[in-house]
């Protein structure tokens, strides 16, 4: 279970910190500031983001414990996950002028959140109906909605289903300051969601940004409800390294570490995959790794 709650407060963390990084770049602040209610939202959230670095470095992120779950977060991850689906959906209706099936995408997290418990199971199979025949389409594929993200969010639907009548579980182990940054962290992630709100504004004024600011303020914990793999691609000496590649054999899913090494997969079935990265001099480390349900498996690769 420990593991569990760990990936799951990471990612949040993670999510607060990339759209962190986006709100304060130059460009990005310019335009923020234009629009007051943004800036305001955004003034706060970086007061917020201060005070939580305080609480935990980053580089204790895999030590900490004591995050409440329950299926309201369930529900939660369910509803900001076909939100990020139903903003990628309007775009490539958009574009292919689909305008009848973009009428079933217009929605947000909030209406998900309202919706009945025995109701969000089935509008997630239904979408996941309308969404599974475009798959195989080249023009769709840029827009990376895959399989193993429907079924990743029907194998949360479908836990969050199950619990419906229970209570939830809550962690007994969180100590003062790990009760302050599940407070803090849960507060920014609703505060992250009020600002893509506001950014609605940009669609047409400032398109680019809007594109960017949706794309870096994306979820990352949704998928640690089911399958994921992550970890640090390390130098000989320890440290992360910044921009490498990591790659899924036989896939094309890759992914790029940040600045500190750090790399990840959230969106996974259950199974075998074999993880690849390159040094400097093109020799390949291959490392084979089995993911299980609900759980986040960690590799680290040493080059």
């Amino acid at each position: 279970m420990s593991s569990e709650l760990n990936a799951l407060q990471a990612a949040r963390v993670k999510t607060i910190d990339i759209s962190g990084r986006f709100f304060v770049i130059d460009k990005n602040k310019a335009i923020i500031d234009a629009y007051k209610p943004l800036k305001n939202e955004c003034s706060e959230y970086a007061v917020n983001f201060a005070l939580l670095k305080t609480l935990i470095p980053k580089k204790d992120y895999e030590a900490i414990t004591g995050i409440v779950i329950d299926k309201t977060d369930l529900k939660e991850v369910v509803a900001d996950s076909l939100e990020e689906i139903a903003h990628t959906m309007l775009a490539y209706c958009t574009k292919e002028k689909k305008t009848a099936l973009a009428t079933s995408f217009h929605f947000s997290a909030w209406d998900i959140q309202r919706l009945k418990e025995e109701d969000i199971l089935p509008t997630v199979i239904r979408l996941s109906k309308l969404i599974t025949p475009l798959l195989a389409d080249v023009k769709f594929m840029e827009y990376e909605i895959t399989d193993i993200m429907l079924s990743s969010l029907l194998a949360t639907a479908t836990t969050y289903d199950e619990s419906i009548g229970t209570q939830g579980t809550t962690s007994n182990d969180a100590s003062a300051a790990n009760i302050g940054i599940n407070t803090l962290s849960l507060t920014m992630m609703a505060q992250i969601r009020q600002i893509r709100l506001l950014n609605a504004r940009n669609k047409k004024l400032n398109p680019e940004f809007y594109t960017d600011l949706i794309r870096n303020t994306r979820t990352q914990h949704a998928a640690t409800r089911s399958t994921g793999i992550q970890g640090h691609v390390l130098n000989k000496f320890g440290k992360g390294i910044a921009n490498q590649q990591v790659n899924i054999v036989g896939t094309n899913l890759s992914a790029f570490t940040d600045a500190d090494g750090f790399y990840s997969f959230l969106k996974l079935t259950i199974g075998k995959y074999t993880l690849q990265t390159s040094n400097e001099g093109g020799d390949s480390d291959l490392h084979e790794v089995e993911v299980f349900y609900r759980h986040i498996t960690t590799q680290d690769f040493s080059l």
